[in-house]
């Protein structure tokens, strides 16, 4: 097993799903301020364990994209194509929200286009330089995150709300299971196993540690920032949340460009692209598209996982079909002659 590999696949899956919502404390408290900290680390949990479930049905869902059989592949090539657009939304809400929360924060403007820009030339890159780069920016995140967690006093845990847990989960995934379905390299069982339960360890942490930070501020725009404030670390939750962003819009871009490529549009065209919608990104409040966008990303998120996860039965299921079948046929072919 190589561990090294298996962080980076890791830290990709959780850099592609952290963004200003978690980094900021306002996505944590609006589903589980009123429920506790249990929800959030269920919710953690299970998302590592759709880690695993997307890497296992990785095989099945690049079949059926190469089919072929037409309809077989048409689904396949929806199923992208509605992911490729709301990967592109996503993008557009997170370069808005960088532009807004560190020109708040830092008083800085145009931050959000720049890092729009750096990240649309990022995403030609091979996939291997965001993976390196998700492997230091998501621990970095971890320490920043445990540094301003010691400052506050232990959150309660709380009851549990499963209603929380699987919309969270559901808002969330569609990033995550996206990018690790699109990996090049297979895994086996036991990779499998260690990088699901490494995420949810990280996952879990990370949103204990965030829950714990927010739950004083839980009604603010943007509790890690209130908390920051409060104990004189203003600029340091402002890198939390500048590289969580980050992060993410990598893996928005690397999608896309890694897209874009397969149907042989060219590496310039989507930088162009990319930046055309960074620009067009700062035109909106954050709020208003996230209002827009988020319940649309939500219930395909909810769509995909369930598709993957039931797309290995239904493809075991339709291989038996298929070779009773080709089966019964040859039977016949011998019996006519």
């Amino acid at each position: 097993m190589k561990i090294m590999r298996c962080l980076q696949v890791c830290f990709i899956y959780i850099g592609a799903i952290i963004g200003a919502g978690f980094a900021t404390g306002r996505e944590i408290m609006l589903y589980f301020g009123g429920s506790g900290m249990l929800s959030g680390i269920v919710a953690g949990v299970l998302m590592g364990a759709l880690c695993g479930a997307f890497l296992l049905a990785a095989k099945s869902f690049k079949r059926l994209t190469g089919s072929d059989r037409k309809a077989l592949r048409a689904i396949g090539i929806s199923i992208k194509c509605v992911l490729w657009v709301c990967t592109l939304a996503s993008f557009v809400c997170m370069v808005s929200g960088c532009e807004e929360i560190i020109e708040g924060s830092f008083s800085i403007s145009n931050v959000g286009l720049w890092t729009g820009v750096l990240v649309s030339f990022l995403g030609i890159c091979e996939m291997s330089v965001t993976r390196k780069l998700n492997t230091v920016i998501v621990p970095m995140i971890m320490v920043l995150l445990a540094v301003l967690s010691a400052q506050g006093d232990i959150a309660p845990i709380g009851g549990f709300d499963s209603g929380k847990v699987f919309g969270y989960c559901g808002m969330n995934v569609m990033m995550g299971g996206y990018i690790i379905a699109e990996q090049e390299e297979e895994y086996s069982l036991k990779e499998i196993i260690f990088i699901s339960v490494l995420c949810a360890f990280v996952f879990a942490l990370s949103i204990a540690l965030v829950y714990g930070i927010s739950i004083d501020f839980k009604d603010a725009s943007m509790p890690i920032w209130e908390f920051a404030k409060k104990h004189g670390m203003s600029s340091l939750s402002g890198i939390v949340i500048y590289l969580a962003i980050f992060s993410t819009l990598i893996g928005c871009t690397k999608l896309i460009c890694q897209e874009n490529s397969s149907v042989k549009i060219p590496r310039a065209f989507s930088v162009a692209m990319l930046i055309i919608f960074a620009l067009l990104a700062l035109k909106f409040d954050f709020a208003t598209i996230v209002g827009y966008c988020y319940p649309i990303i939500g219930v395909v998120g909810i769509a995909y996982t369930v598709f993957m996860l039931s797309l290995p039965f239904i493809y075991a299921f339709v291989g038996i079909k298929k070779s009773k079948s080709n089966t019964y046929k040859i039977k016949q072919k011998v019996n006519a002659k």
